[in-house]
């Protein structure tokens, strides 16, 4: 048996180490060995830590489903509304003027035509005066018009007329008599009986003689055109004409004094005083003074354009208030505004109380609950399974032991669940509370 040479090695000195040099050696096998144990077992170890993480992380879930239930429910729109007047109104001055009398205050009830302030307007009383002088001359000038002459009137025209007559049969006696006159000394004349100024002296007699006689007809003629006016009058058409300035003369004073009236400030229509912006000695001009809401009140709801297939005409609502949580009352859809909100994508409401309540009051904000149809047919899941992911609604259900995803439309929540209009039917098993479950996740019906 061939012996294995030991090596050996000298101290050196006196160190201790050196006389453990042959021992390490000897020992140095059963060290690697023991290491590369501890390898392994570390290994081993994280494989099976791994392996029971995924095992952990992808064992299947065990989740509780239902099935949609076909149920009759009470469809409504939920929304919010405001409480307004059916008529409201700024109340303003057609002209510029001081506040003399004040007689509303805010708060008032009113009924229509209730005065509710008195204006002092100095041109406007200006113009009536004027307005009135103008019917009275018109009224005048056609009673004027309209009367026969007077009998002391007929006979001082008829006596005008014989003094004129009288007159022209004076000048035409005196025009004979300057013709023959003339003849006579155109005669003497041509025999050097008279000189030539005694033939001019009579021709101008007789061209005097001429122009008075013109003159006498002419005023005998005016004489009996104004005598046979006087005994024609009234004339029909002198009385039509009376009649029509004394017509525009009142037209025009009804118009300022329209305008004078409008001094007073009156209620349009019956209703409550919400405003009164004007104080009494103000200068006032077609500024809103007053502002009045009427008795009768409505409530206006702006809804999103995706529900006008749902509303009708005639549907009823329950509406509430925060301050008033304890009390409902209906109001009943009474207007569907005619076009859409091009900017908000609305569309109005108006819809009409029914036995409001005493505490409802204009510019409140109610809630409103428009009951779209009272039994209808709509499968029903668990609100908890429904998630949002962006714009759309979700549901996962089961399918061959994996969770997926459905989109659905849904209505708003009712106390058995909420509708769901599309994306599922009765034989979908949906998962009633998927938390943190995803899509394509490995899941197990809860038995």
């Amino acid at each position: 048996m061939t012996s294995v040479p030991v090596l050996k090695k000298e101290p050196v000195g006196d160190s201790p180490h050196a006389l453990v040099t042959d021992s390490a050696y000897l020992k140095r096998p059963k060290f690697k060995r023991a290491l590369w144990r501890g390898v392994v077992a570390a290994v081993l170890l994280a494989c099976v830590l791994g392996a029971a993480v995924y095992w952990f992380k992808h064992r299947p879930v065990e989740v509780t489903v239902v099935h949609p239930v076909m149920t009759p429910v009470k469809e409504t729109i939920a929304s919010s509304g405001l409480v307004a007047g059916v008529k409201e109104s700024v109340i303003g001055a057609s002209f510029n003027g001081a506040v003399v009398r004040l007689m509303a205050e805010l708060g008032d009830h009113v009924k229509a035509g209730e005065p509710l302030a008195v204006l002092k307007n100095n041109v406007t009383e200006a113009q009536v005066r004027q307005a009135e002088t103008a019917v009275n001359t018109a009224r005048a000038q056609l009673k004027q018009t309209s009367r026969g002459p007077l009998p002391s009137e007929l006979q001082a025209a008829q006596m005008q007329v014989n003094q004129g007559r009288a007159l022209a049969d004076q000048a035409v006696a005196e025009l004979n008599l300057a013709r023959t006159t003339q003849k006579r000394n155109q005669e003497l004349g041509k025999a050097g009986v008279i000189s030539k100024s005694d033939l001019d002296t009579s021709t101008a007699s007789l061209n005097t003689a001429e122009a008075k006689q013109r003159s006498g007809t002419a005023s005998t003629r005016l004489a009996e055109a104004q005598l046979q006016t006087l005994q024609a009058t009234p004339r029909k058409e002198d009385v039509e004409l009376a009649l029509d300035r004394l017509t525009e003369a009142s037209q025009a004073l009804l118009v300022v004094r329209q305008q004078a009236s409008e001094a007073t400030i009156l209620a349009p229509f019956s209703g409550v005083i919400t405003a009164v912006n004007v104080e009494l000695g103000q200068n006032v001009d077609a500024l809103g003074l007053f502002s009045i809401v009427s008795n009768d009140l409505e409530i206006r709801v702006e809804l999103d354009e995706s529900n006008l297939a749902d509303i009708s005409i005639g549907q009823t609502a329950l509406v509430s208030a925060a301050a008033f949580s304890n009390e409902t009352f209906e109001a009943r859809l009474k207007e569907i505004s005619p076009a859409v909100n091009r900017i908000r994508g609305t569309v109005s409401l108006k819809l009409r109380p029914i036995n409001p309540p005493a505490w409802l009051k204009t510019g409140q904000t109610l809630n409103v609950n428009l009951i779209t149809s009272q039994a209808a047919e709509r499968l029903l899941v668990p609100a908890t399974a429904l998630r949002r992911s962006g714009d759309r609604t979700i549901v996962l259900t089961v399918q061959e032991d994996r969770a997926v995803e459905k989109i659905v439309v849904t209505r708003p929540p009712t106390e058995k669940g909420v509708p769901v209009l599309a994306g599922l039917d009765a034989s979908n098993s949906v998962i009633v509370n998927p938390m943190k479950i995803q899509a394509g996740d490995s899941v197990r019906t809860k038995q």
